[in-house]
């Protein structure tokens, strides 16, 4: 065979492993600030200098999360917070003090007060002109632009920034369960960019949405999504029929139908007698599709005894089941906390 055919060969086989088709798995996560678990009523104060309106962003993305359609914290009136500052003679800035704060989140029967500080929320729009140069005439013969028109263009640019402190406090502990800081920031240059500039205003109040987005989707589970590869060949002898059954099994899969993919791969797998690890393998990714973890992990498992030599997807599997199914179960026990 000529060098050419190798290489060409070559080529072909990393095009077709490149291209192996791939699942997207669905897997539930737990909340990174677990202690929320047991805290679920939460109200929300008005944060110190706040003139960008945070704790009222934070507020709305509190109030309009949802986990599989059901609300999963009670969110403590804001007119409720207003009236009891109130009736004790307090600012909203007294509750950074966490007595003051225990004090009044008994009264509100709030499990959880969220406070902070906005310590910067600044921007500035300005522009420049720069010179620029265009062809005006092109030389055929010298192949080269012959003669150049200048001009001068004017350039917008915005810089902004926003950051806060934010802390939760635990009414049952009277201390706090979270603290951090967030800072967003924000650099665009009309000369630089595709895109429109915003102006510092806009810039701000986009930045100040981030801080609250990132802020709330801390202290929820929430659904990951990232995509799993297939084996497409199958590793023992095999008969026409067969290699057409998991094509079709494979076709099943592009086409989100799960549950048929399962039956055509489960019966595959017993007509090789439970001996095809990429059967047994590509089953697993089918059952971890369908959010059946556990399943999934004895379908891995049995490739992987099956298996003579490492396969790196194989590999893969075995440590990301493991990790899906204890974040699945940590999840499970922050939903079904009171």
């Amino acid at each position: 065979m000529s060098i050419v055919k190798v290489f060409l060969a070559v080529l072909a086989s990393l095009l077709i492993s490149g291209c192996a088709q791939k699942v997207q798995i669905r897997a539930l996560a737990p909340a990174q600030v677990g202690e929320m678990a047991n805290n679920k009523t939460i109200a929300v104060s008005k944060f110190r200098t706040d003139k960008v309106g945070l704790s009222g962003k934070i507020e709305s993305k509190i109030a309009a999360h949802k986990l599989d359609g059901k609300k999963y914290f009670e969110l403590v009136s804001r007119r409720d917070m207003d009236k009891v500052l109130k009736e004790q003679k307090l600012q909203s800035s007294e509750l950074m003090d966490e007595k003051t704060t225990t004090r009044v989140g008994k009264i509100v029967g709030a499990q959880a007060i969220i406070n902070g500080e906005v310590t910067t929320a600044s921007g500035k729009s300005g522009s420049y002109k720069e010179r620029r140069k265009r062809c005006i005439k092109y030389s055929k013969e010298k192949k080269q632009c012959a003669r150049y028109e200048y001009y001068i263009v004017r350039c917008n640019t915005t810089e902004a920034t926003v950051a806060a402190n934010i802390n939760i406090v635990g009414i049952e502990s009277s201390s706090v369960i979270y603290g951090d800081s967030f800072r967003k920031s924000y650099q665009a240059d009309s000369c630089r960019t595709f895109r429109r500039v915003l102006s510092s205003n806009e810039a701000i109040e986009i930045l100040a949405s981030d801080i609250a987005s990132e802020f709330v989707y801390k202290l929820t589970p929430k659904y990951i999504y990232f995509k799993v590869e297939l084996l497409d060949d199958i590793d023992l002898d095999a008969t026409s029929k067969q290699e057409d059954k998991l094509e079709n099994a494979l076709k099943y899969i592009e086409a989100n139908r799960m549950d048929k993919a399962e039956q055509i791969l489960s019966s595959l797998l017993d007509e090789f007698d439970g001996r095809s690890y990429v059967i047994a393998y590509d089953l697993g990714v089918v059952k971890e599709a369908m959010g059946k973890f556990d399943e999934a992990k004895t379908m891995y498992y049995l490739a992987d005894e099956i298996a003579t030599k490492p396969i790196e997807e194989l590999n893969a599997a075995l440590i990301r089941i493991d990790d899906l199914i204890s974040k699945r179960d940590e999840a499970t026990r922050q939903i079904d906390a009171k």
